[in-house]
């Protein structure tokens, strides 16, 4: 087993799996630094409403997004002219997003039921802008192959996040807004490097746009619905935001898997892509499932770590190690799920299943987040998220099994 790794190594695929593991591992680090200080100068309370402007902002860029970073990689490499126009595309949704965000920020703070969160819903909604611009540099790079580049793009901001914060702490104070804004704003960074590592030619593309929207359309509703954070909204209301900050601290520890396993599905894309038979793609399939599982059994190590999150957040975070213990078996249903993912987007194209099976997961994320929370708290929201993905997992491999059998 360990000599078969080695020569997965060794492979095109495992040396950008390897690239993107580096960076990513470097970005989780920076990234995981910032909100392991941030709950230990906010507590419970206020890192409970930090979460969810958070999640909030995110779920709107998600929306925004539109699919267009899932359409590059697939379309890009072989129209290079899309970019331009994807740019554009991104832009006008930026700007639109900012300026209805701004006014919708006390509507949507009212419905949180805590107005006095407008003001950070509106730095997020700008801060918008820079995410989805950040997205397209990423994803145009990582289309090219140059994932060593977009690495760098997507770490340059957390950098940076978590040196003004080094710098503010020993100035100045630190509160809710100023976290805030920096969480948002100092992304910035690195739509400034993914603009000088990428430049943008706004010649008239010949990509078939039609195509390319009617692609990104299902993974944009299936973002819109996957972008909706259900678990900090519904812990939240049923359970105040002491429960839903004992949830977010773990939760945001292990939304690495998120990083590795989104960024490992776009190494998958170019490949999956560009096979013409089911035997091909069976067999990398069989080859590339040896880099989920790995990184699994790391996952599982956590739930032995458990305790120490204690000593990361402080000892008002010690009812999360049970949370934490929880959602780290989910998060392995998660990963071991980008094959078959990456299977039904890039080789079958089905664009639509992907859809259909996320209605699905959130559906049974929903009732069982209603049912769970208000007898277990947190333990609720961890058991609702773990249960979801287990079926999401069974659901897409039993798809993309079916289908490579049928070809």
């Amino acid at each position: 087993m360990p000599k078969r790794l080695l020569n997965l190594l060794y492979t095109d695929t495992g040396r950008d799996t390897s690239i993107v593991f580096i960076g990513t591992l470097m970005n989780v680090v920076a990234g995981g630094l910032f909100f392991i200080f941030v709950p230990r100068l906010l507590g419970p309370a206020n890192y409970g409403l930090f979460s969810v402007v958070i999640s909030t902002c995110i779920m709107v860029a998600a929306i925004a997004n539109f699919g267009l970073d899932t359409g590059i990689l697939r379309f890009a490499k072989k129209e290079n002219t899309l970019l331009g126009f994807a740019f554009k595309s991104y832009l006008l949704l930026g700007l639109a997003t900012a300026v209805l965000g701004f006014i919708a920020a006390p509507y949507i703070a009212q419905l949180l039921g805590y107005i006095e969160v407008t003001a950070l819903l509106r730095i997020g909604f700008i801060g918008v802008i820079f995410i989805l611009l950040t997205n397209f540099f990423v994803a145009a790079l990582q289309s090219r192959g140059e994932f060593k580049k977009a690495s760098i793009v997507n770490i340059s901001s957390n950098l940076s996040r978590l040196l003004i914060l080094a710098i503010a702490y020993y100035f100045f104070t630190v509160n809710l807004t100023f976290l805030t804004a920096l969480f948002f704003l100092i992304t910035a960074v690195s739509v400034v490097i993914g603009a000088v590592y990428q430049p943008i030619s706004f010649k008239k593309t010949t990509q078939n746009k039609k195509e390319f929207f009617k692609y990104n359309f299902w993974i944009a509703s299936a973002l819109i619905i996957s972008s909706v954070p259900f678990d900090s909204f519904i812990l939240l209301k049923l359970a105040g935001p002491v429960a839903t900050g004992l949830y977010a601290a773990p939760f945001k520890i292990l939304t690495f898997a998120y990083q590795f396993g989104g960024n490992f599905t776009r190494v998958l894309s170019s490949r999956y892509s560009s096979f013409d038979t089911a035997d091909k793609a069976i067999k990398f399939s069989k080859k590339s499932l040896a880099f989920p599982l790995v990184f699994s059994a790391g996952l599982a190590f956590l739930v032995l770590l458990a305790p120490f999150i204690t000593i990361l957040f402080g000892e008002n975070f010690g009812p999360a190690i049970p949370v934490m213990r929880i959602l780290s078996v989910g998060f392995i249903f998660f990963f071991i799920s980008t094959i078959p993912s990456s299977i039904i987007l890039y080789y079958l194209g089905k664009s639509n299943v992907s859809f259909w099976i996320t209605v699905i997961r959130y559906l049974v994320f929903i009732i069982l987040l209603i049912t769970l929370v208000p007898r277990l708290q947190a333990i609720g929201g961890a058991w609702a998220f773990t249960i979801t993905e287990l079926i999401s997992l069974v659901l897409m491999s039993a798809y993309a099994i079916y289908k490579l059998q049928a070809k």
